[in-house]
């Protein structure tokens, strides 16, 4: 069964231009948004996971895109962060370009089906390269809504 990502935007955990000048900066950022947000009960728990996911293998897809991911204790309820980077970072990407646009999943350790189902609808959004425009060079939360509820 397919998820609807749509119904998990949330206008708290999207940012434009976010500061950050590498990838451990940005992901320790990403989740003390998460944090304030309400979506996990701890940035460091949260980011540790994150940081785990990440050393078994690169989450930097290609396309100037990375989806850093974890299931753990410390996360309320299936969420993602979709953040701009003001600037590009290197990330070990698949095709070794740099990446400007970070897609930062979190999963309760309950939600095993829900978190491959994040992750495999994302997957299938970013191989198609119109969504992937549109979604980097989109500048507000409403385009990006928009876009994730199959309008263009």
């Amino acid at each position: 069964m397919e998820i609807n990502l749509s119904t998990l935007i949330d206008e708290k955990v999207i940012r434009f231009e976010f500061p950050g000048n590498d990838k451990n900066e940005i992901i320790k950022s990403i989740a003390a948004l998460m944090y304030e947000a309400g979506k996990v009960t701890d940035k460091d728990k949260y980011a540790e996971g994150v940081f785990e996911r990440e050393r078994e293998c690169t989450t930097g897809i290609g396309k100037g895109v990375a989806i850093p991911h974890c299931k753990s204790a410390a996360v309320k309820e299936a969420s993602f962060a979709l953040i701009k980077l003001k600037n590009s970072v290197e990330w070990n990407s698949l095709d070794g370009k740099p990446v400007s646009y970070v897609i930062m999943l979190a999963a309760p350790d309950n939600g095993e089906d829900e978190h491959l189902k994040m992750l495999s609808q994302l997957a299938r959004n970013l191989m198609d390269d119109d969504f992937v425009d549109i979604l980097t060079h989109a500048a507000t939360v409403e385009e990006i809504e928009k876009l994730f509820m199959g309008g263009r």
